[in-house]
Parts: C-alpha cells; sequence; structure tokens
C-alpha cells in the first residue's frame, strides 16, 4: 500500500474473484486449518487497546506509521499520519484527540473518514480529510503464517480501504520498507478488490499484483493471506484466490489496516463520494504454521 505503481492488473475470473495462476490446481481450494495455531486474535468485544508512547506503551493497537518523527509534539508529528509520498489526503487521527475516526461497538471497529472540521490546522498537515488507521507495530508481527480479517468497505472514488503487511521499520532506516503485502485493497468499486505483493529489486518497490472479482465489499468478507517461504497465496471466505511466489518477504510482519482518502492512485474523491465513509472490522486474526517465528507474542 507504499503503494499501487504500475502493477500488472488480471480481472479475476469468477464471481470470487478466481485468478488465472490458480487454475491448474488450486482454483477454490478452501484454507487447511489442520496445521494453523492461532496466536494473535483481536475480537473487539471491549474497547480498542490503543498504543501510547507515555500512557500506554504496552497497548495493541498504534495508531500511527512506524516512519517519520514519533514525538507527538514535534510539528512534523502529523506526517507519519498520512502518506506523503502519494498525495494521500487524509490524516490519521489519534484516538486520544480525535475518537471520530474509531467508532467501536461490541463486535466491531469501524474506521471513519470524513471531511477534517479543522482543515486549517497544522497539527493535522491542513490535510482536507480525517480517516482511522491500526496498526500491530509496537504489538505483534510474524514471520511466516496466515493474516486474516473480517472486512466490509466502504466504495466511492478517492476511497482507499486496505489491510496490509509490513517488515519492521528500523530506526536510522532513510527509506520506508521496500517488501510488502497487501492482503486486501480497493479504490472505490464495490464488485472488485486488489491483492498484491511487493518486491525489492535493486532497491525499486516493484509490485506483482491482481485485480480480483468479488461479490459485493460492502458486505463483510474474510480476506486472508498465508505466506511461506516459497509462495504467497490469498484467500477470500477461506477459498484460494491468486497464488504468487514469495522472493523476498522472509522477515516478521506486522499488520496495518487502513482507509485512506485520495492519492495518485484512486484519485481524489468527487461530488459523489459519500461521506462519512466507513470500514468496518470485524475481528483480526492471526495464525502460525510449522515454521513461523512470532517475535511480538499475542496479549
Amino acid at each position: 500500500m507504499i503503494r499501487q505503481t504500475g502493477t500488472l492488473l488480471i480481472l479475476g475470473l469468477t464471481s470470487l474473484g478466481i485468478a488465472p495462476s490458480l487454475q491448474a490446481q488450486d482454483t477454490g481450494n478452501a484454507i487447511n486449518r489442520d496445521s494453523l495455531r492461532l496466536v494473535f486474535e483481536e475480537k473487539f468485544d471491549r474497547p480498542p487497546d490503543y498504543y501510547d508512547p507515555v500512557e500506554n506503551p504496552d497497548g495493541r493497537w498504534k495508531t500511527n506509521f512506524a516512519f517519520g518523527v514519533q514525538d507527538p509534539g514535534s510539528s512534523l508529528a502529523w506526517e507519519t499520519r498520512t502518506l506523503r509520498p502519494n498525495h494521500e489526503l487524509q490524516y490519521y487521527g489519534d484516538p486520544a484527540h480525535d475518537g471520530s475516526s474509531y467508532d467501536w461497538e461490541k463486535g466491531s471497529l469501524t474506521l471513519v473518514a470524513q471531511r477534517n472540521p479543522l482543515p486549517s490546522d497544522t497539527k493535522g498537515g491542513s490535510l482536507p480529510y480525517m480517516s482511522g488507521l491500526i496498526t500491530t507495530e509496537k504489538s505483534f508481527a510474524m514471520r511466516y503464517g496466515y493474516f486474516e480479517a473480517r472486512i466490509a468497505m466502504p466504495t466511492g472514488k478517492g476511497l482507499w480501504p486496505a489491510f496490509w503487511l509490513l517488515p519492521p521499520f528500523r530506526p536510522g532506516q532513510s527509506v520506508q520498507p521496500q517488501q510488502e503485502i497487501d492482503v486486501v485493497e480497493n479504490i472505490g468499486a464495490r464488485d472488485e478488490i486488489h491483492a498484491t505483493v511487493h518486491t525489492d529489486e535493486g532497491g525499486k518497490k516493484v509490485p506483482n499484483g491482481e485485480k480480483i472479482a468479488v461479490s459485493d465489499v460492502t458486505r463483510p468478507h474474510d480476506y486472508g493471506v498465508m505466506v511461506k517461504p516459497d509462495r504467497i497465496t490469498w484467500y477470500i471466505d477461506g477459498k484460494a484466490i491468486r497464488q504468487a511466489p514469495n522472493r523476498d518477504f522472509d522477515q516478521p510482519a506486522y499488520m496495518l489496516l487502513d482507509l485512506a482518502v485520495g492519492g495518485k492512485w484512486p484519485g481524489a474523491p468527487d461530488d459523489k463520494t459519500h461521506f462519512p465513509a466507513r470500514m468496518k472490522i470485524e475481528w483480526v486474526r492471526a495464525y502460525a504454521i510449522p515454521g513461523s517465528t512470532v517475535v511480538r507474542p499475542s496479549q
């Protein structure tokens, strides 16, 4: 999700989005859970445990990116709450101060994108929209395994909901990690999603993605990805939809879910885009497989 440039896009072949790369033997195969061991689960059955560097350093969910100035008192702290290289238009709110970006009810957390009520506020980078992002950067990461979330996404031009994986961002790095897996992304269409892996080729981030047909993204679906040393397999509602070789995604990965607005890929919202836009997350899970390494245990 940092992000799609020059991606190969192939329309899925069935209503479930069965990609050509799986036709030979894997089309529609169900995920085999026999060897899976649940190591992370968030059911949102109680208020989210938000990370704060001072007030709650053991919190599960961080709400800004790992790269950039992390000190909330810095004049540049807003840069950790958007993706400037993508020209995105949203500021990801801090739940302690911008709680309207996060709507919790028992059994779900909804990320809410809306027009910024204070667009001239430099604390939010003077960006025109506010939205929500959650990551397990401080609480959980895993090398290899199955990552899954149940999500209902909004549609409309300029909306960019996503569930993705990133390797750790080490202090002192001058650039964002080049490796990335987008479990699911949507850029406003009701009946399609994108499933992508990004690899590092000589310091350049190169995407390998497919556009997949899916029945109505505004209804909840289970979106998952199995990461193994030799291959990556994407799933919708427990059925395999595409597969790609794993070339270099071999570090522990943490999970991110966000609702971006605008950017180079989806473009800006238009007068038909409905706000507030809502991305509902019912649960997030991660399962270890033989050979997995959990480096931040589940809370």
